[in-house]
């Protein structure tokens, strides 16, 4: 028995070692440790992040024809978040999942489902539909692509907050959104609609998901009842369009979100006029004698991606990913650039951002950012008021924030699979914005405001040592 044994597993290492040299599959283990110093998206807002800290990395992809596994988790200590066993068990540091998630190619078709951050149709930093900051969320995506049409339907959990909030309203405790996609192609140019709708009181909807009928007919059809209601009320559609061009010189995108649109100015130009709930982004990247060089612009009104309000009843269907932005029972801020499931950095503002990465310095890679910040309240339905003004706004506040951001990015092997990288950001704001807590009537939710005077210089170093190893 025991020789059997042995021979069995001969023979799978034999076969196992043909099919690694035949590139069959492949399997990829990264790690890494970065030294992080300076400030961040928590520590500008936060004074009880520390300015250094330390992360570890730990990476493993599995990658065949057929399948694509992905574990990637973090072992770090900059305080960002309340864990219960970070002081008692792991000396300060707390476990973060940046990926887990499998992927099944059949075909034309993909499966993809875990804990993870899929993007959006276009290449950009200012995507509108999915945020392009990587917030991993329970995700559950079935992909159709052929040479002629694209079809995306994807789950997102925006949050299932059963076990945090001591209430009963189920509205506040699950929040989910689905997203879909249907796009023509032609020669070097797609273009296609995309749609969210977030629903609210239950974790999941399988109609929204598996019915390929825009979301806009599910929810009328629903809403209505055929002869019943069905599902739990309304939901938050919002919809737009999207058109890229590629070659191997270039890259160019554009793409339009309405969260709500202002028909009275067409039905009814003599009657109250809402506001426009509209984001727009268009950029693109061009290879030259110098090297590649990006340019980006995006740009939302005020209200966009924020909840809906009945007579100031605060709602939940805003397209975030948590229906607050403080949280440990005290005054500390969820970043907003990581709150936002859309555009960044969400409503009332205005963004342009220059990559540069040139040829005659291999693995650098430099930006320069400047954006306009209004005030925002990405869970607080027309901010402090009860109900929204007429007519569309834009960064017409008496105070705006602005930011202006270098950033540069350098890596270098040391040996075969040993890398260094480096990261350095320097910038200034003006007029921070800063936590306003809000009694106006029945509002009570806070919001984020420019302040006068309130200006920081920030600056960050981040150096990070990568090994890996493939078999």
């Amino acid at each position: 028995m025991e020789k059997r044994r042995i021979n069995k597993n001969l023979i799978l290492s034999i076969a196992l070692i043909i099919l690694l040299s035949l590139n069959v599959f492949s399997l990829e283990v990264k790690t890494s440790a970065v030294y992080n110093y300076g400030d961040n998206l928590f520590s500008l807002y936060n004074s009880n992040t520390p300015k250094t800290y330390f992360e570890f990395i730990s990476n493993l992809t599995y990658l065949s024809e057929n399948i694509h596994f992905n574990a990637d988790i973090s072992f770090l200590n900059n305080k960002a978040y309340n864990d219960p066993f970070s002081e008692s068990y792991y000396g300060g540091f707390y476990f973060y999942i940046n990926d887990g998630s499998i992927s099944l190619n059949l075909g034309n078709s993909k499966i993809s489902f875990g804990k993870t951050h899929l993007g959006d149709m276009v290449k950009s930093p200012y995507s509108l539909f999915v945020s392009s900051v990587n917030y991993p969320r329970n995700t559950l995506e079935y992909r159709y692509e052929d040479d002629k049409f694209i079809y995306v339907t994807r789950w997102i959990e925006l949050n299932n907050l059963i076990n945090l909030i001591n209430s009963s309203n189920l509205q506040e405790k699950y929040r989910s959104a689905n997203y879909k996609v249907y796009a023509v192609k032609f020669p070097n140019i797609r273009f296609g609609y995309e749609e969210v709708n977030v629903y609210i009181g239950k974790n999941f909807d399988f109609e929204y998901f598996a019915n390929p009928i825009p979301g806009f007919f599910i929810q009328y059809v629903n809403s209505a009842g055929r002869p019943y209601p069905e599902g739990l009320g309304e939901s938050n559609f919002i919809m737009g369009f999207f058109g890229d061009y590629s070659d191997k010189e270039k890259y160019l995108y554009t793409q339009i979100l309405i969260d709500d649109i202002n028909m009275n100015r067409f039905l009814h130009p003599d009657s109250y006029q809402n506001p426009d709930k509209i984001a727009w982004s268009f950029g693109g990247s061009f290879s030259t004698n110098v090297g590649k060089i990006e340019i980006h612009h995006a740009g939302a009104t005020k209200y966009t991606f924020q909840p809906s309000s009945e007579s100031g009843n605060q709602m939940y269907y805003g397209y975030t990913y948590f229906p607050y932005f403080t949280y440990n029972g005290t005054n500390t801020i969820f970043p907003l650039e990581m709150l936002y499931a859309g555009y960044k950095y969400g409503e009332n503002n205005l963004a342009f951002l220059i990559n540069y990465s040139p040829n005659f310095v291999s693995n650098l890679k430099t930006s320069l950012e400047y954006v306009i910040l209004g005030e925002r309240s990405p869970v607080n339905p027309w901010n402090d008021l009860t109900t929204f003004k007429e007519g569309t706004h834009l960064l017409d506040d008496p105070v705006l924030e602005h930011r202006l951001v270098g950033n540069a990015n350098y890596s270098f092997k040391i040996l075969d699979g040993l890398n260094i990288w480096l990261n350095t950001s320097l910038g200034y704001i003006w007029n921070k914005s800063e936590l306003t807590e809000v009694t106006t009537d029945n509002v009570k939710k806070p919001l984020m405001r420019p302040v006068s005077g309130n200006n920081i210089p920030f600056f960050s170093l981040v150096v990070g040592l990568n090994f890996e190893f493939n078999f």
